[in-house]
């Protein structure tokens, strides 16, 4: 486990800002997270800096305080547990019966330098196809892919859209990487439902991991949830070992 003052801050900071809402509230050492309810991470309240041994009364006000603020856009109140939240904050929304989901696995690797698997090919720019095959393989509704399209566009460090081909030349798996401060975080990933366990998300992944490396990032991070083990045994033989976990509470109705 990574020291919660450390670290473990300094990954949530990059992907807060890899996987950015359309709108944000920073309230002390939170954050509030907004994008019309597209992605949990993106809709959620979240903490910047390590919490401990916050008066409950204060945790009891600002929790009423988060969820009249998500009432208000219209969407439900989530709160996402790191260990840098005050451990408080999860006995509280527990005592209110907010309920636990998606138990999510924080996983890293150091990179080294490989070479660049076949048939990946990885763009600077977020293209048509690649927004709409990321939808079709994902199964998202049109109405939802205006959401994703607008958070992708608000990414502020670098940017690799990610496509691996079959030996047909057609699109079979979708990924994204954010590059920031010497990390890579890969987002997005999604193959084909039709094709799946053909190795196109491993060749994916290792080509935004080359494509990482060869821009200068020296190690790689992703989330994935923790009960899909053979996402994780694949990053397992990837080179990924697991950092922190974090899971999500959310009000009840």
């Amino acid at each position: 486990m990574l020291d919660p003052t450390g670290e473990v801050r300094s990954l949530e900071h990059l992907a807060f800002n890899a996987w950015p809402a359309l709108r944000t509230l920073v309230q002390d050492d939170w954050i509030l997270r907004f994008a019309d309810g597209y992605t949990k991470r993106a809709n959620s309240v979240n903490a910047l800096a390590a919490g401990r041994d916050t008066p409950r009364d204060d945790l009891e006000r600002r929790i009423v305080q988060a969820e009249s603020l998500y009432r208000r856009q219209g969407i439900r109140c989530v709160f996402r547990l790191s260990p840098l939240m005050d451990p408080q904050v999860g006995s509280l929304l527990q005592a209110r019966g907010w309920a636990a989901f998606d138990k999510t696995v924080v996983m890293v690797a150091d990179l080294t330098e490989r070479q660049a698997p076949e048939k990946v090919t990885v763009a600077a720019t977020r293209s048509n196809a690649w927004s709409t095959g990321y939808m079709t393989f994902n199964a998202v509704p049109p109405v939802r892919q205006a959401i994703h399209d607008r958070m992708l566009d608000a990414i502020v460090p670098q940017t690799g859209f990610a496509m691996s081909l079959d030996d047909a030349g057609e699109p079979a798996a979708f990924g994204l990487g954010v590059i920031e401060r010497d990390h890579v975080g890969l987002f997005d990933i999604v193959s084909d439902p039709a094709r799946r366990r053909a190795g196109h998300g491993r060749r994916l992944v290792e080509g935004l991991m080359s494509w990482g490396h060869a821009d200068g990032a020296t190690r790689a991070y992703l989330h994935v949830v923790a009960d899909n083990a053979r996402a994780i045994a694949l990053y397992d033989k990837l080179g990924f070992r697991e950092a922190y976990r974090h899971h999500y509470r959310a009000a009840p109705g």
